[in-house]
């Protein structure tokens, strides 16, 4: 018999879920609104070159987390039970054990990666920086969970508000006096460090080593495959800093990335969400009608979260790119943000799908479909890179982006959920109110001038910011409230409930 200690706890998921994923909006709003003045200041006062080692370090800096994780973490999220401390223990030591080999290595190597990208020996300095911001990663990613198992997200929001918040703040600061890539490399470590110290603080527990072989190769056996579609996930998008770094050069390199921030911001916005949706899913996949309506409506608020975003980019994208980032970004990067922009049609939906298919322990059908699509990406990818340069790459996205529906073709086989009609309905909303952000670009350059010339005699940039962040927040707020007024009764439904499974005994 299991001990009171490794009971779960009894709560209501859907309460849970919706506090959750409320929590999880507010800090995904503060921390990518702080993201997005971060990049702002990057994309000003770096060069194109400079922006494009910075899309280059970040990825390395992901494919090495990643790897180093295993699928830990989700394997402890999806256990029913609460799992041991020495279940902890044992992932922690696992995990310790090899980012510090694989850490070591891409140290070792960072002179050659200078070579390969044929940059300055100096920025060897930064990867080393980059290594060992992974090592430090290991430090957090259990007490992470221990919150997350919970739906505990309140103090997981305050504390990557918290890192947000250091790591723009210095990150802007340092490339506006000019220290080029120290600026983001240096700030990366501190937030690494400052969330790694204030995770294990607020967590319920203690980190200690305890190598358990037994232990970890039962978290192996879920966590591998999981973990391997996010790897090759991971790999399949190296495509640009890797493919197109490699031959086109660092400078393409930077007009890419910034093609994919500015096209794609609006689903990798809310992709956080799939932290409520994963652990909640998991906890329901036992009442199947209670799982199908959490689905439905997981799938219909990504969405609707995400189309207003979307629409606006793509009506405004020359003269968002021109006011936020600099003009040296209009041209050649707006061009390719219209061949990245479907990823906003898609993938809500196929990361909602993805979470409920690993919620039912079908991590290697995730990985099948990963495995698919970067073999679509590279396999297709780098000829047309070759053939059409950088535009290669926004052709080989449409298709695989258009391959993702085949996920939801494989849910249909665990529930009844019409996730085409939920997604459509997502979509309303904003397409029905499309015509606000076309007459917002009509009447832009006129409101621009009356600011700057006004009585409240704006300079010419933050007269630019204004109209585009005041234009925004118009048009998703309204396209916000009509989706409430679309989906009020199955919120409400939803709602009644939660508040029911709280009074059942």
């Amino acid at each position: 018999m299991k001990s009171d200690d490794n009971k779960q706890p009894a709560y209501s998921v859907a309460s849970r879920s919706a506090r959750g994923g409320a929590l999880l909006i507010i800090r995904q709003v503060s921390v990518q609104a702080m993201n997005f003045a971060g990049i702002i200041f990057l994309a000003r006062y770096l060069t194109i070159a400079e922006y494009g080692f910075f899309g280059i370090v970040f990825f390395l800096f992901t494919f090495i987390s990643n790897f180093g994780d295993v699928g830990f973490s989700a394997s402890l999220l999806r256990q029913p039970e609460e799992p041991e401390k020495k279940d902890y223990s044992a992932v922690f030591t696992a995990q310790l054990v090899l980012v510090a080999v694989v850490g070591g290595v891409f140290a070792l190597l960072s002179p050659s990666l200078c070579k390969i990208y044929s940059l300055p020996a100096s920025y060897a300095a930064y990867f080393l920086l980059i290594a060992l911001s992974l090592v430090i990663t290991t430090f957090r990613a259990v007490p992470t969970v221990r919150l997350e198992r919970h739906l505990d997200f309140k103090w997981l929001s305050v504390i990557e508000v918290i890192q947000a918040a250091a790591y723009n703040g210095l990150a802007a600061w340092m490339a506006y006096r000019g220290y080029g890539p120290l600026s983001f490399s240096l700030a990366l470590l501190c937030r690494v460090l400052l969330g790694s110290i204030l995770v294990n603080i607020v967590s319920r527990g203690t980190l200690s080593l305890c190598f358990d072989m037994a232990r970890i190769k039962k978290h192996l056996a879920f966590g591998l495959p999981y973990q391997a579609g996010i790897f090759v996930n991971v790999l399949k998008d190296s495509i640009s800093p890797v493919v197109i770094g490699l031959f086109l050069g660092a400078a393409v390199t930077g007009m890419v990335n910034m093609a994919s921030t500015i096209a794609a911001f609006p689903v990798m916005l809310f992709l956080i969400l799939n932290r409520v949706f994963f652990p909640a899913f998991s906890r329901s996949i036992n009442d199947k009608p209670a799982l199908e309506k959490l689905f439905g409506v997981s799938v219909r608020l990504s969405n609707a979260c995400v189309a207003p975003l979307a629409i606006y980019i793509l009506l405004m994208v020359e003269p968002f790119t021109l006011h936020v980032f600099g003009a040296k970004w209009v041209g050649e990067t707006t061009n390719y943000s219209y061949l990245l922009w479907s990823a906003n049609l898609f993938l809500p939906t196929m990361a909602v799908c993805a979470c409920l298919l690993n919620a039912f322990g079908r991590s290697k059908t995730v990985l099948k479909f990963n495995l698919l699509w970067m073999a679509v990406t590279l396999g297709i990818g780098t000829p047309l890179i070759f053939a059409f340069g950088a535009k290669g790459f926004g052709y080989a996205n449409i298709l695989v982006n258009v391959m993702t529906v085949s996920v939801v073709l494989a849910v249909r086989k665990y529930i009844g959920t019409r996730v085409f009609r939920e997604q459509i309905f997502g979509w309303i909303p904003a397409v029905a109110l499309a015509g606000i952000p076309i007459a917002f670009r009509h009447f832009f350059d006129d409101i621009l001038g009356w600011l700057s010339a006004g009585p409240l005699d704006l300079s010419p940039n933050l007269a630019g910011i204004a109209v585009v962040a005041a234009t925004v927040c118009c048009y998703y707020a309204l396209s916000s409230a009509l989706t409430y007024f679309i989906c009020r009764k199955d919120i409400g439904a939803l709602m009644a409930a939660s508040r029911s499974k709280q009074e059942t005994p």
